[in-house]
Formats: structure tokens, sequence, C-alpha cells
């Protein structure tokens, strides 16, 4: 399914074929209106969103994502619609807040002299396709960023979101969020073990999602502390402190490593901020930079990093994947709580590029410290690709391993 005929049709998983068909069927998805379709894993769904509004050349596509690496595939997948006009996508360089849902859209509104359409309003988007995203927080923030959107773009316009999903991962929890913002809500037949969750007419006004708040007690030099935690979205662990990261940083604590040695730290995957923080605390004239591929963790860690008084010259997050823009050699210490899971399903393998982007940043005699399941065995993954390995720490669930890069 795609406007492009040297490209070969998609294989459609599911959950994605559930959603575009309630589209096409039911949501008026060939309308002359421009259509959002948000967390696209596969493109399959941007890809049948300018299918059905090729006819039309004023209607355009919004695509966004919160991940860098999916904006990355989505913009190397569909760079003539992006020249074109016709599909619209945050720029993986953009500054975090620019990148923003709700940013992205309100800049996505006017379109240059000689467009189709420039010189009047934008045609309305009023209908998002997306999959269920696993955490309920990060639902209740994408709904209420589109719902805040229609209300301040076009007031009483109406707006449709079709969320789909597995059932075996699909909860009444999920129904009682989009009813909070929303005035209907329904679900779709099951087909294939899939379903979709309708969502209609936003109520008004809506308020955005609150940072969840939290508390880390931890020793940093051996001195008992609180760091605040602020979670954001669909952050890893909202704002709760991940017990792997409070291992890591209770073995490093007791390591003392010299503040002289630490010129530049990083925390590689920052997700709430729990080791940024600790980075800034521990080591405070050492440079220190917080680095996530999600949006969400990046608004997170420095949330946290500001609740915390913590922010300071030298003290920086951004937002990239697997370090694409440190330089070689220039990192004294990195720490590392890597994600095992795609979605549902664990996946081993998503640590491979963490390890290797580590091994390039860190200088030679650097120290990667990194956390993992105690089941995965990552001990010799990380020899391989970084250097010597020491365990420091080892619970029932989580091993802290620490490489010096040969």
């Amino acid at each position: 399914m795609s406007t492009d005929p040297d490209r070969p049709a998609p294989t459609l998983h599911q959950s994605d074929r559930v959603i575009l068909d309630h589209a096409r069927c039911v949501s008026g998805m060939g309308c002359p209106c421009d259509l959002i379709v948000l967390e696209d894993e596969s493109g399959d769904l941007t890809a049948a969103a300018l299918e059905a509004t090729a006819e039309h050349r004023s209607a355009r596509v919004h695509t966004w994502s919160a991940s860098r690496s999916r904006i990355l595939a989505l913009t190397e997948r569909f760079p003539r619609e992006i020249t074109d006009g016709r599909l619209l996508i945050p720029a993986a360089d953009a500054d975090p807040e620019e990148a923003r849902l709700t940013a992205h859209l309100a800049g996505a509104g006017t379109r240059p002299t000689g467009e189709p359409g420039a010189g009047g309003r934008a045609s309305t988007a009023h209908l998002a396709l997306l999959r269920l995203p696993k955490a309920l927080r990060e639902l209740d923030a994408r709904a209420r960023e589109l719902a805040a959107h229609v209300a301040a773009t076009d007031e009483g316009t109406a707006l449709e979101i079709v969320a789909g999903g597995r059932v075996k991962h699909m909860t009444r929890s999920q129904n009682e969020v989009l009813a909070a913002i929303f005035e209907e809500v329904a679900a779709t037949r099951g087909v294939g073990k899939s379903r979709a969750l309708v969502a209609d007419g936003p109520r008004v006004p809506v308020a955005a999602q609150e940072p969840a708040r939290g508390l880390a007690r931890v020793r940093v030099r051996g001195s008992d502390r609180e760091l605040a935690l602020r979670g954001v979205g669909g952050v890893f662990g909202g704002a709760g402190a991940d017990p792997g990261s409070l291992l890591l940083l209770r073995a490093l604590d007791e390591a003392r490593l010299p503040a002289e040695e630490v010129r530049r730290a990083i925390d590689l995957g920052c997700g709430n901020g729990l080791m940024t923080a600790w980075l800034a605390a521990a080591f405070p004239q050492a440079q220190v930079l917080g680095t996530d591929d999600h949006l969400d963790a990046v608004a997170s860690t420095r949330a946290s990093l500001g609740a915390g008084e913590l922010e300071r010259e030298g003290v920086d997050v951004v937002w990239d994947t697997s370090l694409s823009r440190e330089e070689t050699g220039g990192a004294d210490l990195i720490l590392l709580n890597p994600p095992f899971h795609d979605g549902t399903a664990i996946d081993a393998t998503l640590v491979q590029d963490l390890l290797d982007a580590a091994a390039r940043v860190l200088r030679r005699g650097g120290q990667l410290w990194m956390v993992h399941n105690s089941h995965l065995r990552y001990r010799p993954e990380v020899e391989n690709r970084v250097g010597r390995v020491q365990q420091m720490a080892r619970d029932r669930r989580f091993t802290i391993l620490r490489a010096t890069r040969a």
C-alpha cells in the first residue's frame, strides 16, 4: 500500500489493518482533510494515509513520533513525500521542545507561498491513527496533546482517534483514559486477535498532563541524599526510582571514582533522569550529559534536574540516538541502563548499538557502568564490544558490570 509503484506492498501488522479498516469504512479517511499518524513502527500507516489523501492536493499527512530513531527511519522511507510537502514530520535534529507533538502540529499549520492551500487556513486534521502505547500515561499524554491542538486551531472541530492493539495487551483502563478526554469511546470488533479503540469529540477545555512526581533516596559521595524525579508521558519508570539504576548507583558510589578523573560523564538512555541527576550531584566540576532517543525521557530528565536544583552550566540533556552527536574518545564515564523490551516483547539485541556507541565515545581507560537483567548474561557481549569487564554488584534481578575501554 504505497503511492510509489517501485516500493513493494507491505505486509500489514494485524493491528494496523484493524486501524485502517475502521478508518476507511467509518471515519472518512479519504476526505480532503489532513491526517495525523502517531508512532508508526513500520511506516505502513503513513503509507496508507498518503495513499488516502493522494487525490486531494490540499491534504497533508502529519506523521509524528517521540522516538528519534523512528523519525529517522520514516524520513529515509518517504523522502519524496517530505520534499513535496505532502508529509510533515519533525526534523531529527530539531530542538526537543520544538519536536514535541503540540509544537509540531502548531508549526505545521501554515504553508509556504505557492504551495497548495497557501493563503488560507490549512485543512483541519480530523482523524488520528496510532497503535495503543504500552504505558497508560503515554496514551493520556498523546490524547491530551491531540485534543488541545484541535481546540487551539479550530474550536468545535471534530477529532477522532483510532488506536489499535493486540487484544491480549488491551485493558479497560485504556478506555477510561480516553473517556476522561473524549465524549465518546468505543471498541471495534476484534479481528485476528487485534481491535481498536475509537475516541471522538474532545472535551473542552483539555488540561495538559502534569508530570508525575517522585523521590529517589541515594548515597552521593558517601552521604545520604534525596533526588527529585519527574515523569513525563510514557517515560520508563514514570517518576519512580528504577531498582536496577539504584543498584548501579550504589555500586558506583562505593567505588569512589576520583572526581578529577571524571571530566565528562554521560547517562546514555537517561529515562527520568535519575542517573543524570546523580552524576550532576556527584561530579559538580564535570560536564554531564543526559541523552535519550525518546522525547518524553528528555523532558522528564530536564524536569528532574530542575526540580532538584541541579541545572548548571555544563549539564545538558539532548534528544539523540546512540550518541550520534558525540565526538570519539571524549567521555571518561558512561552509565547505561539499556532497554530490553521492544513494546511488550523482550529484545536483547537492542543494547548492541548502545554498547558500540559507548565504546566509540569513551576515551582509552574510560569506564562504562551498565546494569542488565541477570538472566540475560551480557558479560561476553560487553567485553567483546567495549573492553575488560568486572562484575561490581549482583542481586536476584540485576547485575552491574564495569567495562574499561581498551
